[in-house]
Formats: C-alpha cells, structure tokens, sequence
C-alpha cells in the first residue's frame, strides 16, 4: 500500500487553487474581499492561492462556513499535498531504510481462523 504513494507523479492541487477558482473567480471576489470575510489577512489569502501557504485547521473551519464544504474536504486537500511533497522529497530515500515492525503477507488471503 505504501508504494501506491509513489505512483501520483503529479502533485495533487493545493487548496489555494480551490479558493481561487471555486469561491474569488465563481463569486466574483477579490482577494481583500474573501479576506475580510473570513476575517484574516490579505497576505494570508494571497499566500493561499498561490500555494505559498499550507491551509490550516482554522482556516479549514472558516472556508466551510463561508462555502457549506466540511472542514474534512478543505484539510483533505491539503492533506494529500503535504503527503506528496513528503514522499517526494528529496531525503524521501531514508524511508527504505526504515524495517517494518511486522512482515507484509505474502497474498496468502486464507485466513479462516
């Protein structure tokens, strides 16, 4: 299962490119605009969009009050771009080295215990 992870060759969409498509451009807002609603900063919106800045969980909630999405979706998104740099990275490598606690099956799937 793990090396499922390393199959995604591209990098999944950062939540800031949601937030300028989905909610400035399908709403017709500014960044000032979407910034004052959430009641956080310009920079920090700006920084979102341009993928300069991870969501975070308070970011996540406000996005899911002004949009109707969970906040689950919103962290979601960005979960899945954090992993992705993470198994990309370039000291990613370290991660063969590491020996599992436990054998993986061999695709013996009989178990009738």
């Amino acid at each position: 299962m793990i090396e499922a992870h390393r199959l995604m060759e591209r990098r999944p969409t950062h939540p800031g490119r949601f937030i300028q498509q989905d909610i400035l451009e399908e709403y017709s807002l500014t960044q000032d605009q979407l910034a004052q609603r959430l009641r956080v900063s310009r920079l920090t919106i700006n920084e979102l969009v341009n993928g300069k800045r991870a969501l975070s969980a308070p970011m996540a909630i406000r996005l899911a009050r002004l949009t109707g999405q969970s906040p689950e979706f919103w962290l979601g998104l960005q979960r899945a771009v954090d992993l992705w740099e993470a198994w990309n990275a370039p000291d990613s490598s370290v991660l063969e080295e590491i020996q599992p606690l436990y054998e993986p099956e061999s695709g013996d799937d009989d178990s009738s215990s």
